[in-house]
């Protein structure tokens, strides 16, 4: 009992100074982005609001090209209405993003949103982590300071809904209620219709062999991308657009080279590159490698789920499913790591359960990840390494763990087959049977009555002529 407390203790105590060390980089590092970057300060967000209230944010008739199924809007509508007139002028051209940012019905509309959004994450992970008193406080501290969780604050993206989202897909998957699972469901196809990629994660189905709700997952996901279209100027007819779109933006100059671009094909850029600074041609070595990476991962991660069946590793097989999401992607900024709050929150929980190595090895890396200074500098290279280790590390446990089920399945099937021959041998066994031989009561015969009969019998007898 005392082994226990002393580990939970000393888990308190890492979660302690983990969310001082990070409230104080957080205080410091929020006034140098402000001096430094306030001309990009929540320029997504202004971006979002302005796709709600323009007639068609997918021709280009405003000077607006959005990537985003219509679906991703409604959650916005509400804040673009409390700024709607400054919001007008910004997306006319009469006022500039900096100009914007500094209006009071925007600032007012972005604090509200954003809120109400961090206020259900934290909701959320109280919900998932189910720690109570100083351990909660702590862990509240750290999600609410976590780097990418930052970064979605800085830039203001709308992906703090699609977060929502996969956390109340992740709490509610496991419920014992089937109308519960089925709300995990429509949660999870939410969250595509939002940003299309999470779709990568119906993959998590697999390892459970839920199929059925796989598929009622995308179908939620198909009525929720195409209702919407129905609202806007041009129905059906913008999804043209969108490809456009978001084709431009996939090859757009530099994203792939951006230091906040943590996906595998960014990181097969960068390889490239450093092969360019010895004046090696870089064109067919990028393009191989972004194939490999990202499509070895995905069928890697289809193969490791179907083996993983039976494993009760449910932190790595969430991790799993959310870094082929996270890395997969062509342009996979770092605000996208915050679904990681889920694998990390898991993480905290089984901390006195895991081996030495996972401690460390976990730990380190959702330490590199959580690092303040990253939202502040737009530089996430070293998650980006950490993220790679971290989706080997899933493969290496899960499959061990696939190994170890399997020698035990082998070893019960074998002590069955043991003993089940044992009783047929003794089904076989010649069965002795003693037979007891009765001994007949011997009748005692009377000497007097024997001599009596001896006597007559010769009176009787006939005489010798």
């Amino acid at each position: 009992m005392e082994i226990v407390n002393s580990k939970s203790k000393l888990i308190e105590k890492i979660m302690m100074w983990t969310a001082i060390a990070m409230l104080v980089l957080v205080a410091g590092l929020s006034i140098f982005y402000y001096l430094n970057q306030s001309s990009r300060l929540f320029s997504d967000f202004a971006e979002t609001l302005s796709y709600c209230i323009s007639k068609n944010p997918y021709n280009g008739v405003d000077g607006i090209h959005s990537i985003y199924p219509p679906f991703a809007f409604l959650p916005f509508y509400l804040f673009a209405l409390i700024c709607k007139k400054p919001l007008s002028l910004y997306v006319n051209g009469e006022m500039n993003l900096e100009a914007l940012v500094k209006s009071p019905t925007y600032i007012v509309s972005f604090i509200l949103f954003y809120a109400i959004c961090l206020a259900l994450v934290l909701f959320l992970t109280a919900k998932i982590s189910k720690f109570k008193g100083k351990k909660l406080a702590w862990l509240l501290i750290i999600v609410a300071t976590f780097a990418p969780v930052l970064y979605i604050f800085f830039r203001g993206n709308n992906i703090i809904a699609a977060l929502i989202f996969v956390m109340l897909f992740f709490w509610l998957y496991n419920s014992e209620k089937r109308w519960q699972r089925e709300i995990a469901n429509l949660c999870l196809a939410c969250a595509i219709a939002i940003k299309i990629y999470p779709i990568v994660i119906v993959l998590f189905f697999i390892k459970d062999r839920r199929f059925l709700d796989m598929l009622k997952t995308i179908l939620y996901s198909l009525v929720l991308l195409s209702i919407p279209f129905l609202l806007i100027e041009g129905g059906f007819g913008n999804i043209k657009h969108i490809w456009e779109n978001f084709t431009k933006f996939n090859s757009g100059e530099g994203r792939n080279e951006a230091w906040s671009n943590i996906s595998f094909d960014s990181l097969a850029s960068k390889i490239a590159e450093f092969f360019g600074l010895f004046g090696i041609v870089t064109g067919g070595i990028y393009s191989i490698l972004s194939k490999l990476f990202r499509f070895g991962m995905l069928i890697t991660t289809i193969v490791v789920f179907i083996l993983a069946k039976k494993s009760k590793k449910q932190m790595q097989s969430i991790l799993l499913a959310l870094l082929t999401y996270e890395l997969f992607m062509g342009v996979s900024y770092a605000y996208t790591l915050s679904f990681l709050i889920v694998p990390l929150t898991m993480y905290l929980m089984d901390f006195e359960n895991l081996s030495k190595l996972d401690k460390w090895f976990y730990g380190i890396c959702f330490a590199v990840i959580a690092v303040p200074a990253q939202a502040c500098f737009s530089f996430f290279f070293l998650s980006q390494i950490a993220c790679a280790s971290l989706l080997i590390k899933c493969y290496i446990d899960l499959i061990n763990d696939f190994k170890e089920n399997r020698k035990l399945k082998l070893a019960s099937a074998s002590e069955s087959e043991t003993s089940s021959s044992q009783i047929d041998e003794k089904k076989e066994e010649p069965v002795n049977v003693e037979v007891k031989e009765e001994k007949k009561p011997v009748k005692k015969v009377d000497s007097k009555s024997s001599a009596e009969k001896s006597s007559v019998t010769r009176k009787n007898q006939p005489k010798n002529l």
